[in-house]
């Protein structure tokens, strides 16, 4: 064996190791993010081993960069950037206005680019267009009428129509306490449903707002006494009461059996007290005697006609109670006459 042969025995054996490092990666799945108008919103990407590479911020639409690693390249002053963990690069949007939806896109300058899309969507709480919707609603007993209520917002509102006397409503024929719907048909007007609705709008985004619409039912007066009959004892005072429905206002007054209109004065008081379009007409006659006793009218007028109620005094004898000492006179006073009512 030659030198040469041994020598090569001898030569050790050179290994090389090339060690490759694994490129950045995003770690997190695209997001959908909600944030109510005037907020702030969020959109986070996480990468792992992103070494030297950058982690930019776009948006989409108009493919404007707004940031490239924690360094803020857009004008727009409500936009920055947020390191909350060591992976997470997170686009911060303050007081986020309607504009601001759209998507997002979380970009690292590998070759090829990696990149992810984030969306953003921006709720606004509901409101009523007030030019777009009914205001004060005059119209007559018996005809159609339908009303109005705009809402905007984000997701669309739903509105909701009731009474605010929480009264039923009557839609259709049909009895309801509350309606949903932008427009309330009401095919034939009742007196009964003068006053105030509510359309309420509502979107799951607080808070819900309402519009209050005045229903004005025009309606000739109609009269009703509740007592027909009123008996007083002579000397005490009567108290009369008329209930009235009517739209407008009607002109309300009394007359007595010889038909003549009475007027206030030591004999006679009147008043009045009046809750929308139900009115209650007050005579009181003092010092009641026989020459007061017999029929009442009170009648009601406004443009579209006139309704009236009768009412009938009289006085009641006196009762005698008799024992060993003493005669007695029992007489109700004047309060125990009065009919009650509820007034508004």
């Amino acid at each position: 064996m030659s030198l040469w042969s041994k020598s090569a025995e001898r030569t050790h054996r050179l290994e090389l190791y090339v060690i490759v490092a694994e490129e950045p990666r995003l770690a997190s799945n695209e997001s959908n993010v909600t944030v109510v108008i005037g907020r702030d919103a969020t959109l986070t990407c996480y990468v792992k081993n992103l070494q030297n590479y950058k982690v930019a911020w776009l948006r989409v639409d108009t493919q404007t960069i707004l940031t490239i690693g924690q360094q803020v390249i857009t004008k727009n002053h409500r936009i920055g950037v947020l390191r909350t963990e060591p992976q997470a690069w997170s686009l911060m949007l303050r007081d986020v206005k309607l504009g601001d939806s759209g998507q997002y896109m979380c970009q690292i300058n590998t070759e090829p680019m990696k990149t992810q899309i984030h969306h953003l969507h921006v709720f606004v709480p509901p409101d009523i267009v007030d030019s777009d919707s009914s205001g004060e609603v005059v119209v007559r007993e018996g005809e159609s009428v339908a009303l109005h209520c705009a809402a905007s917002g984000i997701p669309q509102p739903i509105v909701t129509w009731k009474r605010e006397d929480s009264k039923w409503l009557i839609v259709g024929g049909e009895k309801v306490i509350k309606w949903e719907g932008i427009w309330l048909n009401i095919t034939s007007a009742h007196r009964d449903m003068n006053g105030a609705l509510l359309c309420i709008a509502s979107n799951g985004i607080p808070p819900s707002v309402s519009k209050r619409i005045l229903l004005h039912v025009l309606c000739k007066p109609r009269a009703e006494v509740i007592r027909k009959m009123i008996g007083v004892y002579a000397g005490d005072a009567a108290i009369l009461q008329c209930y009235i429905e009517a739209y407008p206002s009607p002109n309300i007054y009394w007359t007595d059996m010889y038909k003549n209109r009475l007027r206030n004065d030591s004999k006679h008081e009147t008043k009045m007290i009046s809750c929308g379009y139900e009115h209650t007409s007050i005579l009181k006659i003092n010092n009641v005697s026989r020459d007061d006793v017999g029929p009442y009218q009170c009648h009601a007028e406004n443009l579209l006609g006139s309704g009236n109620g009768s009412v009938t005094l009289y006085t009641l004898a006196t009762t005698t109670v008799f024992d060993s000492s003493t005669v007695q006179i029992m007489a109700p006073s004047s309060s125990e006459t009065t009919t009650s009512m509820n007034y508004c």
